[in-house]
C-alpha cells in the first residue's frame, strides 16, 4: 500500500518511565509531526500512553493504542521507533496484522522503516527481534545487579518495609536497612497481637484508634484521620523482614502480584539468610503466623457454615490479562468482590456488575438470544442471577480484568470487553 499526498496519518507515542536520557513523549509527537509534514499527510489523530511498559503490556492492552484502533479512518500510524510500539516480536506482529486488516500501514522515524511496503515490513520485523534481544538483556543485567547487592547485605530499593529505614551503608556503598525507633514498636505490637489471635481487621481497627503512624507512602486523609485498613496490615505480617529475612524482590509494589513469603535470600545449603539485627520474630514463628493469616484469608479454609455466599452472576465469566486464570467470588469487608487467585488483584462487583448490565442491554438489547431479544430475556430473567449469567455469557465474547490503582474507585478502564462478533472494546 502507498499513501498519496493527500494521505491520513495519527500518531502513536509510549514512554514507560521518564527518565533524564529518554525521549519524551512531547518529542516523540514533534518528531512524528515534522515527518507525517514532510510527507505531505494530514494527521488526524494523537494517541498516547505515558508510564506504560511496552514489555509487561500488548499494544491491545494499552489504553491509548486501543483509542487509536477506534479512532476514525487513516492510512497509516507514525512512531518514533519500533520499540515505542512494542518489545517482542509477536505483539509487534499482531499489532501490525491488525492495521493491515484495517488498510492502514506503520512508519518509525527514527528507524529507517515504512511498513507501507513489502521491504519495509521485512526490515521492521529484523529491528523487532533486535528489540526484544535488548529488552532481554536489560532484564538480565538488572536482575544481575540486583543478586549481588541482595547477596552484599545492601538495600535494592523500593518501598521499605514498616518499622525500618534506609541508611547509609557503614562498610562500603549502598544503603542497608535497620529498625526504624518511631514505627518499630508499634510493628512488635502488631506482630505480637497477630500471634495471639487477633484479627487483622482488629488489629487496623486498633492502629487507627490508637494513632498509630502510617507506612511513610501513606498519606493522611483530607479530615486529618489516621486510618489504617486491612490490606495494610496483612502486608506488614506478611513480610519476611520480619524474620531477619531478605525477600528476593523487595519493594515491589503493592499492586503488583504477591510474591510467596518465603522466596527469600538463601544460603549454599537452602537454608534462609537471617539478620538478626533486623528480626522481630524467629523463622519459625513467622512460618507459623503465615499459616494462621492464610487460614483467615481463604474463604474455602472456612467452615461453611462461615462462608457468605455471592453472586453467581459472574462465576467463571471474567480472568484476570496478567494471569489469564479465571477471577474468583468472594467478599472483602461484607462487600462482593472479584479475585485473582494468583496474582491477588481485586475488583469490587457493586460497580461492576452495574457497568455490565448497563452495557449489556444498551449495546445488545436487540440482539437475538432463544428466540428472544436479550432485552426480553433479561426481564424474563428477573433476580435469578443464574438465569441471568445465562444471558449475559450468551453475548459476551470476552471479559477480562487488569490491574488497577489500589484504593481508586471503580475505573471503567481495567474492564477490557468484546461481544460476540465485534473486536475488543472498554
Amino acid at each position: 500500500m502507498k499513501l498519496n499526498q493527500s494521505g491520513r496519518c495519527v500518531l502513536y507515542a509510549r514512554l514507560s518511565v521518564t527518565k533524564e536520557e529518554s525521549v519524551s513523549i512531547a518529542r516523540q509527537l514533534q518528531s512524528c509531526r515534522r515527518h507525517a509534514e514532510a510527507r505531505g499527510w494530514a494527521v488526524v489523530g494523537e494517541f498516547v500512553d505515558d508510564g506504560v511498559s511496552a514489555t509487561a503490556s500488548r499494544p491491545e492492552d494499552r489504553h491509548g493504542w486501543r483509542a487509536l484502533l477506534a479512532a476514525g479512518e487513516f492510512d497509516a500510524v507514525i512512531i518514533w521507533k519500533v520499540d515505542r510500539l512494542a518489545r517482542r516480536v509477536l505483539d509487534f506482529l499482531h499489532a501490525d496484522e491488525t492495521l493491515q486488516s484495517r488498510g492502514a500501514g506503520l512508519v518509525a522515524v527514527d528507524d529507517p522503516i515504512d511498513m507501507t511496503s513489502p521491504q519495509g515490513r521485512a526490515f521492521a520485523v529484523m529491528l523487532a527481534v533486535f528489540g526484544e534481544m535488548e529488552a532481554e538483556a536489560i532484564r538480565a543485567r538488572v536482575r544481575a545487579a540486583r543478586a549481588q547487592i541482595l547477596k552484599d547485605g545492601r538495600w535494592p530499593g523500593g518501598g521499605i518495609p514498616y518499622g525500618y529505614r534506609s541508611v547509609a551503608n557503614p562498610n562500603g556503598p549502598g544503603r542497608v536497612l535497620e529498625k526504624d525507633p518511631e514505627r518499630v514498636e508499634w510493628l512488635a505490637q502488631v506482630v505480637s497481637r497477630a500471634l495471639t489471635g487477633q484479627t487483622v481487621n482488629a488489629i487496623a481497627t486498633w492502629l487507627t484508634k490508637s494513632g498509630a503512624p502510617l507506612p511513610a507512602r501513606k498519606t493522611e486523609r483530607v479530615s486529618g484521620s489516621i486510618d489504617w485498613n486491612r490490606q495494610t496490615v496483612d502486608g506488614l505480617l506478611r513480610n519476611p523482614v520480619l524474620a531477619g529475612m531478605t525477600p528476593r524482590n523487595p519493594g515491589r509494589p503493592k499492586s503488583a502480584k504477591r510474591v510467596d513469603p518465603f522466596s527469600v535470600l538463601r544460603d549454599e545449603h537452602g537454608e534462609p539468610v537471617v539478620n538478626e539485627a533486623l528480626a522481630i520474630l524467629h523463622v519459625d514463628e513467622f512460618a507459623a503466623l503465615q499459616d494462621m493469616l492464610d487460614s483467615r484469608t481463604v474463604p474455602q479454609a472456612r467452615k461453611r457454615a462461615e462462608r457468605q455466599s455471592t453472586s453467581p452472576f459472574l462465576s467463571r465469566v471474567a480472568r484476570c490479562v496478567e494471569c489469564d486464570v479465571f477471577l474468583c467470588r468472594g467478599t472483602n469487608q461484607k462487600r462482593s468482590m472479584l479475585y485473582c487467585p494468583k496474582c491477588r488483584q481485586t475488583i469490587g462487583r457493586t460497580a461492576l456488575d452495574a457497568y455490565l448490565i448497563d452495557r449489556l442491554l444498551a449495546e445488545r438489547g436487540t440482539e437475538e438470544v432463544d428466540g428472544l431479544t436479550v432485552e426480553e430475556a433479561w426481564a424474563r430473567a428477573g433476580h435469578d442471577d443464574t438465569a441471568r449469567r445465562t444471558v449475559l455469557v450468551s453475548q459476551l465474547a470476552s471479559l477480562r480484568i487488569r490491574r488497577g490503582v489500589v484504593g481508586r474507585y471503580f475505573d471503567e478502564d481495567r474492564v477490557l470487553l468484546s461481544w460476540h462478533g465485534e473486536s475488543q472494546s472498554t
